[in-house]
Formats: structure tokens, C-alpha cells, sequence
């Protein structure tokens, strides 16, 4: 508990905790604690490391905070892309994060407004997956920051479950930098300012030389004590933020300009001028993996899933190029990748995604009127894991839409088609009920890779009557029914 009241003291008093609606501080993560400073001078860098070449694979649980009603916040295609984009820049250090779990939404309005740090550290430590990089995603426009992270074997959550990344949505976008920095914080990595922005010409700031043998009265380098503790990332005296190229001008002890450079992402400079770790840096991160007594090495514990790959698109099946659907009933299906349980569908009106949602099912039923009747729209699907979360979408395939069917309220007073049980054995009968009399009725079987397994028009002469399930494999199964312009679908399982 006291590493807790030590960090949040420090991230309060520090010079990046402000006050205000805008975003002028990117990150309120203090200095770093001494312990991360000995980790880093302990480190001979000038050793290949036997596991340079090994790729980490580093599980992540992405938490959405909503306000208590729901509302705000973001969806899953913005949570995945800002792990896409950490993807991209962190393979240089040899480091992989994937998502193993589904995104966990919070609606707590103290975690969501939140004016102090206090909720902040109640919801890591209520809410902290162990053994996985916890990320949130919340509102900071009240700290007037972008994001914060704890140091290693810092912050709430306890054994393995220390610490979490904080995102303000804000700064979330994929062509951020902020969730890359505030990850290198996480993994060890001061600011490349710490130590000397506050007093740039003390004998304790880091100086610009590299050149330990300095000669008399000029002062010999201290870049692998004082600073960020790293030699190849030059002095930095910068902790606001600033554009590349930077014109400030500040001296050191030795009356050597500082030339900070914009291009390392634990600086503060812009988000345009970010591309890179330094060697150092990225030895530093990766020895915190380096084995399960490192400081985060209980993040490879649990070995990653063996995700299938997905190389390929999906199949469409339906609608199809020039289909006309039901704008409120309209039933859209693709082909099942083997060992794929999740899947993204999109739907366009022009260019634009009236709908865009996640299913574990190889069909999405649309139930709402965010298709327009009578116009033309367009629709996408991809297969994703959580260990390819930027897989590209299939074709865009344009249908057009017909006039609204009956509104579920207007089914309901209209009988809807009732069909049970929905589970049962293959070759067994379920009641199909509050039929129209002397109404054609079609059935339709799909199984779960989109495929028509049993296509039957049947004449009713009762309200309710039996229908006979196909001697089919154990499975889930989706049945369509159509009568006199209703439509419904139901999912039935088959058992042993």
C-alpha cells in the first residue's frame, strides 16, 4: 500500500498533473522510483542478449469505462486499432500484444468524470486482470491529461497484477502515440527529460557529451547515471510538449547546447515526430520479460492461445451483388474459418457504417432500422482473433433495400411466429406457433458456416403444428421462417 500513496504523491506533485479541460500534459506518469533507475544503470548493453531474436507475446485486457448509464466511452473496432497501431511500433523491440479475452465494459461514472486519482487506482484494483497488461480507456479531460502508467512492481493490483496503462479517449486514435509511450513507461522507461528538465545546468542533470574523458574544466558524461540512465538517447530538457525541429535553445554545465530528438516516443514531442525506441531502451523493456522472476515476466506465464491464421477473406454468402433485403429483417451470412469464433460486419449506407458490430456467429440478423428501406447500401465482413485484430475486410457487396417489414411491436400484436424447444435431437420435432392459417409457410436450415442444409415450403392448417428436424450432426443451427411478409429466426441446437 505504500508503493501506491508513494506513486499517486508523485504523479500528483509531479510537474505533468494539471488542472483544465485541455490536453497540454500527454502524460501524467511521475518520475520514475529508484528501483527502475538501478534496474536500468544495472544493465550491461554492450551484451547480446541470447533471447534478442524471441518475440514476447504479451497477453492484454482492454477495459472501456462508460458513464453508470452506458453511455460514452468507445467500441471494440476503436479499442482494437489503438492495439494495432502498439503493434506496429513496438515489433522493432521484439514485443507482441494480444488480446485474449473480449473487451470488459465498466459503466461507473466516478471512474468515468473522474477529478482525482483516487477512483482511478479503486478501479485497477478492483478490476486488474492478473498476469496481462491491463489497458483503460477512459475520460481524463478533468486531469487535463492524455494518459499514466506504473512502473514495475508499482501501483494497485498486487502480485502479478501491478500497476495498468490509464488512456484518455482522446488521446486513443490510431495515429497516437500516446499508448506506446505510457507501454514504455509500463515496461521501464523514464522520460528521456527525467532528472534534468527541472534544473538543466545542475551538476545532476544528464550532460550533452557522450565523451567520459573529457579534459579539465569540461565535465565528463553522466548519461549512464543521471537523465533517463540510457547513453544513446541524447540530453533532453524538454517536459512540455514541442514540435520537431525544436528552435529552443538551453545550455548545459558545459555550455553544450542540448539537441533533444524528437524522434523517441518517451520524449514529449509531437506524435508526428515519434518512430522509435532507442537499443537501449528496448534492452531495458525486454529484460523486464527476460524470464518469469524479471519484473514482468509473469506476463509469459500463461503461454498465448494457438490462434488459427487467417490468410485469406471470407466467403459471403448472403446478400449477394444486386440482392434485395428486408431492411428490418434482413439476414446476412458468411463462410466459417476454421478455429475463428469471431467475426466484424459492417454495413454501409453511401460510405458511411450504420452498423458495425461483433459476432461469434457466422450470420448477423439486422433487427433495427439503421438500414433505410428503398435505398442502395453495401456490406463487409472480416475474421479476427486476438491475435490479428487488424485482418482486412472482405469485398464491399452492394443490395438494396425493400420497404420496412412489421416493427417488433407490430409482429408481436401480429402473433410473431414462436418456435420451441430450441434444443433437441437431430430427427426429433419442434412446434412451430401462432401460425397464419392457409398462409404458405418456408422453412430454411442454415448450419453455422452459412450453408442451406434443408429448404421446405409447407401448407398450414393449424395455428401450431409439428416440424421434424433433419437427422443432423450436434450442432447450432439457424432456422429462418417466412409467412405472409413476417420473417423470424431462430437458433436451434442439436444435442447428442
Amino acid at each position: 500500500m505504500k508503493q501506491i500513496i508513494l506513486l499517486g504523491l508523485a504523479i500528483m506533485l509531479s510537474p505533468f498533473f494539471v488542472q483544465g479541460q485541455s490536453f497540454s500534459e500527454p502524460c501524467g506518469t511521475g518520475l520514475p522510483p529508484k528501483a527502475t533507475m538501478d534496474y536500468i544503470r544495472s544493465l550491461d548493453y554492450g551484451v547480446s542478449q541470447t533471447e534478442d531474436t524471441v518475440i514476447y507475446n504479451i497477453p492484454v485486457t482492454i477495459h472501456v469505462i462508460r458513464s453508470s448509464n452506458g453511455g460514452g466511452g468507445f467500441n471494440e473496432t476503436q479499442a482494437y486499432l489503438t492495439i494495432c497501431d502498439l503493434n506496429n511500433r513496438m515489433a522493432s523491440a521484439g514485443m507482441f500484444f494480444y488480446v485474449p479475452e473480449p473487451v470488459n465494459y465498466i459503466n461507473n461514472d466516478d471512474y468515468y468524470a473522474a477529478t482525482d486519482y483516487s477512483p482511478l487506482f479503486t478501479m485497477i484494483d478492483q478490476n486488474n486482470v492478473p498476469r496481462t497488461v491491463n489497458i483503460y480507456y477512459t475520460n481524463l479531460a478533468t486531469l487535463g491529461l492524455c494518459g499514466f502508467a506504473f512502473y514495475p512492481n508499482s501501483g494497485p493490483g498486487g502480485f502479478q497484477n501491478d500497476g495498468a496503462v490509464v488512456m484518455s479517449f482522446a488521446c486513443s486514435q490510431p495515429t497516437g502515440t500516446t499508448l506506446t509511450h505510457e507501454i514504455g513507461h509500463f515496461f521501464n522507461l523514464p522520460h528521456t527529460f527525467d532528472f534534468t528538465s527541472s534544473d538543466p545546468i545542475s551538476t545532476s542533470a544528464e550532460r550533452v557529451t557522450r565523451n567520459f574523458t573529457e579534459v579539465f574544466p569540461r565535465l565528463n558524461a553522466n548519461c549512464n547515471m543521471e537523465g533517463d540512465g540510457f547513453c544513446d538517447t541524447p540530453a533532453d530538457f524538454i517536459d512540455t510538449r514541442w514540435s520537431c525541429p525544436n528552435g529552443r535553445v538551453q545550455l548545459d554545465l558545459n555550455g553544450d547546447r542540448f539537441r533533444p530528438d524528437s524522434s523517441y516516443y518517451m520524449s514529449y514531442s509531437n506524435d508526428l515526430c515519434m518512430s522509435r525506441f532507442s537499443a537501449q531502451q528496448i534492452t531495458a523493456m525486454r529484460n523486464t520479460l527476460i524470464n518469469v522472476n524479471a519484473s514482468r515476466g509473469y506476463l509469459r506465464i500463461n503461454p498465448m492461445p494457438n490462434y488459427p491464421v487467417i490468410s485469406t477473406a471470407l466467403t459471403q454468402l448472403q446478400p449477394l451483388a444486386g440482392d434485395t433485403v428486408v431492411p428490418n429483417q434482413a439476414v446476412f451470412s458468411w463462410q466459417r474459418i476454421p478455429g475463428v469464433t469471431l467475426y466484424q460486419i459492417k454495413i454501409y449506407l453511401f460510405n458511411f457504417a450504420v452498423v458495425d458490430t461483433f459476432t461469434t456467429d457466422t450470420f448477423y440478423v439486422n433487427r433495427t432500422r439503421d438500414i433505410r428501406p428503398n435505398r442502395d447500401h453495401s456490406w463487409d465482413v472480416r475474421a479476427i482473433t486476438g491475435a490479428q485484430l487488424c485482418t482486412p475486410f472482405g469485398p464491399r457487396i452492394n443490395f438494396r433495400s425493400t420497404n420496412l417489414a412489421l416493427s417488433n411491436s407490430q409482429l408481436i400484436a401480429h402473433n410473431a411466429i414462436e418456435v420451441y424447444p430450441n434444443q433437441l435431437r437431430g430427427g426429433e420435432s419442434i412446434y412451430l406457433d401462432k401460425l397464419l392459417l392457409e398462409a404458405p409457410l418456408m422453412l430454411r436450415l442454415l448450419d453455422l458456416q452459412g450453408r442451406m442444409l434443408l429448404a421446405s415450403q409447407q401448407e398450414v392448417t393449424a395455428e401450431k403444428q409439428l416440424f421434424t428436424m433433419p437427422s443432423i450432426p450436434a450442432g447450432l443451427y439457424l432456422l429462418q421462417i417466412e409467412q405472409a411478409g413476417r420473417q423470424s429466426f431462430h437458433k436451434i441446437m442439436i444435442t447428442n
